[in-house]
């Protein structure tokens, strides 16, 4: 490693404790790190703080310290700039945080010593083409959602797959999801969970105003595009991807949507898993323990 980029969810308990350790690691191992400039002030940090567009500069490791959320903000923030990342969880086993507080050392001299393997996964791609004439592209690790801006006002969406007309789904908006992402909204909303490896993604409706409507899987080669429908003057559609909403995007034409090539890269130092980390949860969800 030569140099490290720390994304910590500063408000949850211990993240401040487990960043100092964290930093005292690479001080004495003489390797470099960055934080964004307003976690490094909250933290005391403020001699690693630089602006978020230059917080994988040379970086060739992220570290997450909070929740599945704070993955998805790294995601985010790295943009198309894909550095492995390493996920310590400070809150409830997710399906992207593996090493535990107390592991945090251990599991930097196994990553230091080369001791570890990357687990790749599959990226949703997103054009977003606007009234104006604007394009918007995005990624998503977890999901894209398209729904009107009006909270739990019905949309009418029309969704072509591979340019032909599949449907027109009259909900509260549907939510296109990576297999990452199969475990989130679009699990809450009625969809599949989807193993992490496989080549495909959902489109699930959210709230549909029908009783036929089901989630859809798509292969990796298929392009799903999703036109607004609306039919209301000064209604608009909203456009949310990984949890956080697009703003300023004006009247939205049309969306298309499929894997991407890049994919986000994830440290795997023999965690519990996907299968060991679903199964917990859904013994938790059952109240089975």
């Amino acid at each position: 490693m030569k140099k490290v980029a720390i994304i910590p969810y500063i408000n949850k308990p211990r993240v401040p404790e487990i960043t100092l350790r964290l930093v005292d690691w690479l001080n004495r191992h003489k390797i470099a790190m960055s934080l964004p400039i307003d976690d490094a002030a909250g933290l005391g940090l403020t001699e690693f703080g630089v602006p978020e567009s230059a917080l994988f500069d040379g970086a060739d490791l992220a570290v997450a310290l909070g929740g599945d959320g704070t993955a998805l903000r790294a995601v985010r923030l790295m943009g198309e700039r894909i550095v492995p990342m390493v996920g310590v969880n400070l809150g409830e086993m997710g399906f992207l945080m593996w090493v535990m507080p107390d592991r945090v050392e251990a599991a930097l001299e196994r990553i230091h010593a080369g001791d570890f393997r990357i687990d790749e996964r599959h990226m949703l791609k997103a054009r977003i083409d606007t009234a104006g004439g604007r394009v918007i592209d995005r990624l998503a690790l977890n999901d894209i959602l398209i729904g009107r801006e009006e909270f739990g006002r019905l949309v009418k969406l029309d969704v072509l797959v591979n340019d032909k007309l599949f449907c027109r789904y009259a909900a509260d908006g549907v939510v296109v999801a990576t297999p990452t992402g199969s475990t989130a909204y679009s699990l809450s909303a009625g969809g599949p969970i989807i193993a992490p490896a496989t080549e495909a993604y959902v489109l699930t409706p959210i709230c549909p105003h029908s009783l036929n409507n089901r989630s859809l899987v798509f292969n990796h080669r298929d392009k799903v595009t999703i036109k607004p429908v609306l039919t209301e003057a000064g209604a608009k559609v909203g456009v949310s991807i990984d949890g956080v909403a697009l703003e300023d995007m004006g009247d939205v034409g049309g969306i298309d949507i499929g894997l991407a090539e890049q994919r986000c890269k994830f440290v795997s130092l023999n965690g519990p898993g996907f299968y060991q980390a679903l199964s917990d949860k859904l013994k938790k969800w059952l109240n089975l323990t």
